[in-house]
């Protein structure tokens, strides 16, 4: 029981979350004041409180020497509470799907959003947005909070340094229907969508590789998600297609402790000046790139580097890589639904992505 609440009144609750699933019917026996009693732990007096307010309501009626019992469907539905309740349920149930995102700060998290948004709308389902902060335990917390909502499934863009979370395990033991986007959890079977990284960041690399860089430096927050292990795959695995070593020191990675923007900028521009032979940027998300632009700008480097980013058309001296977030959005629904409708797949989407080079 929920220790913020009077102990009557968690009775009250939970016989009223019976009645609205369907676990007690129209003329069902209540427990007893006696059952109640002992199941709750708490005084005769307690449950009969309880029991007494519900019948006041127009819940149950209480027949002496019987017991009580649930009022009949045409009573029920004259309690104002109990229809409006009813009806945001059967909304929930049947007709609503939940996403998790880590923010909505970014192009990329925006572009999903719509995305998703109109997959859904020729659909039976309306969407319901949580949004975590990059915060695991707000996600966990918006996890339980949609399913005891009774959405019907589950979309989860996972929090940047996020390796495993024990609400998303319980969702997969249980066989609820719900799809990772973006990355996948390793250990965890789930359905999942998510960008080719490893092989757009192999052909990002080479291209640098291709424009007579020598010493690429790959650039990225300090996180160990799947995201940026399969980009550092494939940044590893471009240099030594090239008969390259992949060295520790051309990686330039960012602590996830430092939060300030000048601060993040600060620690690129000293990694810049510590490793001057450095030619060639690899950065694995827009974030860094913007630093790293602004920096080229400041200090009159741009002769001196070539840049390959992810998600970044915002400078034509950037050959960037562009996501197919609608592709990405679209297999979600797709399979979400699926799942939803016959069972869980289990299916990994790998949705390629496109290197647009740059135009000077």
């Amino acid at each position: 029981m929920k220790n913020s609440l009077p102990l009557y009144r968690q009775i009250i609750i939970d016989l009223l979350e019976q009645i609205l699933d369907g676990e007690l019917r129209p003329g069902d026996r209540v427990p007893s004041e006696h059952e109640l009693s002992s199941s709750y732990r708490v005084s005769s007096i307690t449950s009969k409180n309880a029991l007494t307010e519900l019948a006041e309501k127009g819940y149950i009626i209480r027949i002496k020497g019987k017991g009580s019992f649930v009022n009949s469907a045409d009573a029920l539905l004259h309690i104002p509470d109990f229809t409006r309740t009813l009806q945001q349920r059967i909304v929930m149930k049947a007709k609503t799907i939940g996403l998790v995102v880590p923010s909505m700060k970014t192009t990329i998290d925006q572009q999903l959003l719509n995305a998703i948004e109109m997959e859904l709308a020729p659909t039976e389902y309306i969407l319901a947005i949580s949004i975590t902060r990059e915060d695991q335990s707000l996600e966990s917390a918006s996890i339980q909070k949609f399913r005891d909502s009774g959405v019907s499934g589950l979309i989860i863009f996972p929090t940047e340094h996020e390796m495993y979370n024990e609400e998303i395990l319980k969702l997969n033991l249980s066989d609820f229907p719900f799809v990772l986007v973006d990355r996948y959890l390793r250990g965890i079977r789930s359905s999942c969508i998510y960008t080719d990284n490893y092989n757009i960041s192999k052909q990002a690399v080479l291209h640098l590789l291709d424009q007579g860089c020598r010493h690429v430096a790959f650039l990225s927050p300090d996180s160990h998600n799947t995201v940026t292990s399969d980009r550092l795959n494939g940044y590893r695995d471009g240099l030594y297609e090239k008969d390259m070593a992949a060295l520790p020191e051309n990686l330039c990675l960012i602590p996830l402790s430092v939060t300030d923007p000048a601060e993040k900028e600060s620690l690129i521009l000293q990694y810049l000046k510590n490793h001057p032979y450095i030619d060639g940027l690899f950065c694995v998300n827009r974030e860094i790139t913007k630093y790293a632009a602004r920096l080229m700008t400041i200090h009159q480097l741009w002769d001196h580097y070539h840049i390959t980013a992810f998600d970044y058309p915002d400078d034509h001296r950037i050959s960037y890589i562009s996501q197919d977030i609608e592709q990405i959005a679209h297999n979600c629904v797709l399979e979400l639904i699926d799942s939803i409708q016959s069972g869980r797949k289990d299916h990994h989407v790998i949705v390629p992505a496109r290197l647009i080079p740059s135009q000077t």
